[in-house]
């Protein structure tokens, strides 16, 4: 059952690379370290630790150095932990009420809000981008 458990979170860390063009053997602490912080937002950070642990294991039965010693992947997984032991101490900074207004008018049933009439119209601003071609001018002499 051990051995599922590792092929699972070895074949989702496979996937991911793949899915970003990634080479997953041999990983560069760079792309364990994104992948730790793509794990953090769906998983627990015990599941993090144990990412890194299951491709450490990949690579060393592959006789390929362990990344898992990298400072940049051991930076990231202490972010982690330490992110996930203050979770219970982080607050909200707004309450739900905060952003509902108390005089609003309810909506009508009757289809879309109507727009107010105003005095004047706001005209749309043209929006400018970079040219793909450089522009032509004449030369002056």
């Amino acid at each position: 059952m051990r051995k599922r458990i590792h092929d699972k979170a070895w074949r989702e860390f496979v996937r991911w690379c793949r899915a970003r063009g990634l080479r997953p053997m041999p990983a560069h602490p760079w792309t364990i370290s994104a992948y730790l912080r793509w794990c953090e937002r769906r998983h627990r950070s015990r599941n993090a630790a144990h990412s890194v642990k299951t491709i450490a294991r990949a690579h060393l039965l592959n006789c390929l150095k362990s990344p898992d010693s990298h400072p940049t992947v051991l930076r990231t997984l202490r972010m982690i932990e330490t992110r996930a032991g203050s979770e219970s101490s982080r607050s909200d900074l707004f309450s739900p009420g905060d952003f509902l207004e108390k005089n609003a008018p309810e909506p009508s049933k009757g289809g879309p809000p109507k727009e107010e009439p105003s005095e004047k119209k706001v005209s749309r601003r043209h929006v400018r981008s970079m040219r793909s071609t450089p522009k032509l001018v004449s030369r002056r002499r």
